[in-house]
């Protein structure tokens, strides 16, 4: 296990949290800055060089600072091409602005990406060539490592599994887009189909009644609207998934979010899905697994990189 020791910034959509980590194990943590209070990029960016400068006097030995952002992020030029979910992030360079007030060596990676690179080294997609990696939440994230390696794509825009097509006459999504998964399996689109379907059945709901956490209690206690929702959205998950390994043929699919806490619900209809579509060299040997490392993948990752990059200047 490595000493060397980064600082791996996770930045939400609701918070930032920065943190010290040493391999895979975060050994100090900031408090998460909320989002919501800061309306400007340079206000969010003097507190997060407020918290780095704490945990630098804690750690003098830190060598390098990682930054995983939602959103469109050129980690290759280190610049924030639009941040998700947090006005004000256009075009912002970051990574320099990090070195310059740090002095450290800076990355920044797309978060997801970040989350593949701590799964791959440290976690659940460890000691395989080709992994992909799915993150469930708000919205729909992935990332992929090939032969080896984090693939970024021509653009820097590769692994956007969540933007793949489901359904193409289906429902209006960003970018023109029409029937992409998130738009299925997202937290929000999986509260709205819940309430329709338990509408349907003449069962009313509260709103902030339905969440993933409490639909998956409601299956796991047999309510038959739960169980029939998470077969859905483990097909769905599964079809998309399906298409992955036609196309990559992977080891791995290591997925992780919150809707991925609803265990064997959602990953038994996935991984039955994929056997029922693919041909057997596609998944005779292809392993579906939860993540390992949690809400904590992006500050490690993000470290990890860091590192990395430090390593070869």
């Amino acid at each position: 296990m490595s000493t060397r020791l980064a600082i791996g910034i996770d930045f939400g959509g609701t918070s930032v949290k920065p943190g010290v980590v040493r391999g895979k194990e975060i050994i100090a943590r900031a408090h998460p800055i909320p989002t919501r209070t800061h309306q400007s990029a340079d206000s969010l960016l003097a507190a997060v060089f407020r918290d780095i400068a704490v945990l630098r006097e804690q750690h003098p030995e830190i060598r390098a600072l990682g930054a995983g952002l939602p959103g469109l992020i050129d980690g290759v030029n280190g610049r924030v091409r639009e941040l998700s979910n947090v006005p004000g992030w256009l075009d912002v360079p970051l990574a320099a602005l990090l070195r310059e007030r740090t002095g450290l060596p800076s990355i920044i990676e797309n978060d997801a990406n970040a989350m593949a690179y701590a799964e791959w080294k440290f976690g659940a997609g460890r000691d395989r060539a080709n992994v992909v990696c799915l993150t469930l939440g708000t919205g729909v994230g992935g990332g992929l490592i090939l032969d080896g390696k984090l693939f970024r794509g021509s653009q820097l825009g590769a692994g956007e599994i969540g933007q793949m097509i489901l359904e193409p006459r289906g429902v209006p999504g960003h970018y023109g887009n029409f029937g992409a998964l998130e738009k299925y399996v997202g937290n929000r689109e999986i509260i709205e189909r819940a309430t329709k379907l338990y509408a349907a059945a003449d069962l009313t709901l509260a709103t902030d009644e339905i969440t993933p956490l409490s639909l998956e209690k409601a299956a796991m206690n047999g309510d038959r609207i739960a169980v029939k929702l998470w077969e859905e959205i483990g097909f769905e998950i599964g079809v998309m998934l399906s298409n992955i390994a036609w196309l990559l043929n992977p080891d791995r699919f290591v997925i992780g979010g919150g809707v991925a806490k609803a265990g064997p619900l959602v990953f038994e209809p996935i991984k039955r899905t994929i056997r029922e579509r693919t041909a057997p060299v596609y998944h005779e040997h292809l392993e579906v697994v939860p993540a390992d490392l949690g809400n904590d993948a992006g500050i490690i990752g993000s470290a990890a990189l860091a590192l990395d990059a430090a390593a070869k200047l």
